[in-house]
């Protein structure tokens, strides 16, 4: 029996014991819940439509930069380096690497978890130093005209640096401004940002809404990351010649297997014309699947074997060799002539931005003046929503395919770089930034409205 004392002792450990118990099954519950959630998380898809404000916060992000201009072998390096959303600018004088620190406190701002990006020339001359005045000026206009004044040029030179490369992103919105109400947390959108501000080589990218919307809903990460830059390019280019066209509806691409190359051939073609394009012998199967008919610059006179044709309407430059000089002869009367090789910022960079722009004005018009009867334009990137949804249409149509050379690894893109510079591409190489599925694989769709 037992004492008055040990009775108490007894009840007294009862409900501890108890209490215990519920402890031991609350634990295993949470276990429970524990291992459900990492069953959750195991794809980014899933947890950036549930998480709070779609991600969670990391202090920092792996990005390729550069922190001089020089040969992408020489500079090109992986870095970790704050996300844009971990610190806000203080000052704004405090510019040297605060533009990478800027939270997603704009109203138009929109925070992408990058799944894939791809390369395209204009990286490997960036690295090198293109655009260097035109840009910086863009970045801050006060830095840019303080490292132009002698003395204190030193003090302020490089304020640009690090910067991030990369000039086309398809991946998942984590964050969005006040401002933004057609995309949401969760959204799988594609874009490419303006050229003076931070790349997609990098885990995450922060954009303005110009930059950005719903990406075509038939393609992967991938394949979605190879059509924005030279798909804004062309559409900039010759798009209100195609929307107003002039008879005959023929057009000729100069360099048709390149990235942009091949995105024009598939443009052209879904608006209804007839497409001839210059090539090399290996590229004159794909120009052929894609709707064009070649011309081996290989093997044949490109200037005679123009001559033997009809004449276009349309003549679109889309690797910068300057046919101006002979480009009347294959047109037709006020036929226009687009090419890629503009002297704007190759002016700015060697004149500075204020000489070099009225410089490169003076070039167009004696261009224009010595030859009156072609339209002459020059093609550039522009940002553009509207013509992103158009393009995301026509790839979902059907009548635009992604066209991919290559698709490297994030930690490769060293060896895409110089891929790309070597010359013969046939489309786009992409990187996959990720490595998670959600940048390989294509969404089971079985039909698509666009409004």
């Amino acid at each position: 029996m037992l004492s008055s004392k040990n009775a108490l002792c007894l009840k007294q450990l009862t409900p501890i014991t108890s209490l215990q118990k519920r402890c031991g099954f609350r634990k295993s519950i949470r276990d429970k819940l524990d291992k459900e959630k990492e069953e959750h998380d195991k794809t980014f898809q899933e947890w950036a439509e549930t998480e709070n404000r779609g991600f969670r916060k990391q202090q920092y992000m792996r990005s390729w930069i550069i922190e001089k201009y020089g040969p992408p072998a020489s500079v090109l390096k992986l870095d970790a380096v704050e996300t844009p959303f971990a610190r806000k600018m203080t000052s704004i004088l405090d510019a040297r690497r605060s533009y990478l620190y800027q939270a997603v406190r704009n109203t138009n701002d929109v925070m992408i978890k990058v799944h894939a990006a791809s390369i395209n020339p204009i990286d490997i001359r960036m690295c090198e130093g293109y655009g260097a005045n035109l840009f910086n000026l863009k970045r801050s206009p006060i830095h840019y005209a303080a490292s132009s004044v002698p003395g204190v040029s030193k003090m302020f030179g490089g304020y640009e640096f690090p910067i991030v490369m990369g000039r086309d992103f398809s991946g998942t919105v984590v964050d969005i401004g006040t401002g933004v109400f057609d995309i949401n947390l969760g959204d799988d959108v594609y874009g490419a940002p303006m050229l003076h501000t931070p790349g997609s080589f990098s885990d995450y990218i922060c954009v303005h809404l110009d930059c950005v919307v719903q990406k075509p809903a038939t393609c992967s990460h991938i394949e979605a990351a190879s059509i924005p830059y030279v798909g804004l390019t062309v559409l900039s280019a010759i798009k209100e010649l195609v929307v107003s066209p002039k008879q005959p509806k023929r057009a000729l691409v100069l360099g048709g297997s390149g990235g942009i190359g091949t995105f024009a051939i598939q443009y052209l073609r879904a608006h209804g014309y007839t497409v001839i394009t210059t090539c090399s012998t290996n590229a004159v199967p794909l120009c052929s699947n894609l709707g064009a008919e070649c011309v081996d610059y290989k093997t044949k006179d490109v200037n005679e074997e123009l001559q033997n044709i009809d004449k276009f309407s349309l003549v679109f430059d889309a690797v910068g060799i300057d046919a101006s000089a002979w480009v009347s002869n294959v047109l037709i009367t006020n036929g226009s002539y687009v090419t890629l090789r503009s002297p704007v910022v190759e002016n700015t960079d060697k004149l500075g931005a204020v000489v070099g722009l009225s410089t490169s004005v003076t070039d167009f018009t004696k261009k224009k003046a010595a030859r009156p009867d072609v339209n002459i334009k020059w093609a550039y990137y522009k940002p553009d929503r509207h013509n992103l949804l158009e393009i995301a249409r026509l790839v979902d149509s059907g009548m635009i395919k992604p066209v991919i050379d290559s698709i490297y690894s994030f930690d490769d893109v060293p060896k895409a770089f110089k891929a790309l510079s070597c010359g013969g591409a046939r489309g786009k190489s992409v990187i996959n930034v990720s490595g998670l599925t959600e940048a390989s694989v294509k969404p089971n769709i079985e039909k698509i409205i666009h409004l």
